[in-house]
């Protein structure tokens, strides 16, 4: 044997498939997608007969905040669903930067004939992806992510005259929501008056939250500090 030839090299996928499925759009029935789960993406791959590139969607499971399976309320439909929320950042349409931006991604899973087995199917669909997204450590903010106990307790303090008097839309418009997808139960608490917010630190227990979130500007978090 040639001392100098060498074994061929081998490409080790290093970000294989764990879980696959084709399952319908949410959206639009008539649109068929081919699903793919690895321990760091899910990829979306529409079916049809146009180029694979345009019609094939990456997202990473980093901006993954929450995934849920549900049926509907029609007795009818055999059907459950699933859907997998995600905030990646994109380029801001108007201004110059990025932004994190919201993604949904929902599919309608009506392989079998008994709505309970396809709702399962959906659960262990939603189960995967946030077991998945919680597994990628990565630091944000000086803080360990999946270290952070689950479900995290919130209390979250609003001042409605923040931001030109926009704080309390925001929440209503975009932070409820985004909360309610990553299921973090969270009580919303609008200070009315100034102080307020010191007098809640005051007799509230605070050993019932884990977190205590802000939407105001340096007045009310001078408040909660004290």
């Amino acid at each position: 044997m040639d001392p100098r030839r060498t074994e061929p090299d081998r490409h080790i996928d290093t970000n294989p498939v764990t879980l696959y499925g084709e399952f319908t759009s949410t959206g639009n029935r008539k649109v068929r997608c081919a699903v793919s789960l690895t321990d760091k993406d899910l990829i979306v791959q529409r079916l049809s007969s146009a180029p694979v590139g345009r019609n094939k969607v990456v997202l990473s499971l980093r901006d993954c905040v929450g995934s849920r399976a549900y049926r509907e309320d029609d007795n009818a439909d055999q059907a459950a669903y699933f859907t997998a929320y995600f905030y990646p950042l994109k380029r801001r349409w108007v201004s110059s930067g990025v932004s994190r931006q919201r993604v949904e991604q929902g599919f309608r899973l009506a392989a079998l004939q008994d709505p309970r087995a396809n709702l399962e199917e959906a659960e262990k669909w939603a189960r995967a992806v946030r077991e998945r997204s919680a597994r990628q450590r990565y630091l944000r903010d000086g803080v360990l992510m999946s270290e952070l106990s689950c479900p995290c307790r919130m209390m979250l303090l609003v001042n409605p005259q923040s931001g030109k008097g926009q704080a309390l839309t925001l929440y209503n418009n975009h932070i409820q929501r985004m909360l309610n997808e990553a299921g973090v139960p969270h009580t919303l608490v609008i200070t009315e008056r100034q102080n307020h917010a010191r007098e809640l630190m005051r007799e509230a227990d605070l050993s019932q939250w884990d977190a205590i979130v802000i939407m105001s500007g340096d007045g009310l978090l001078f408040e909660v500090k004290r």
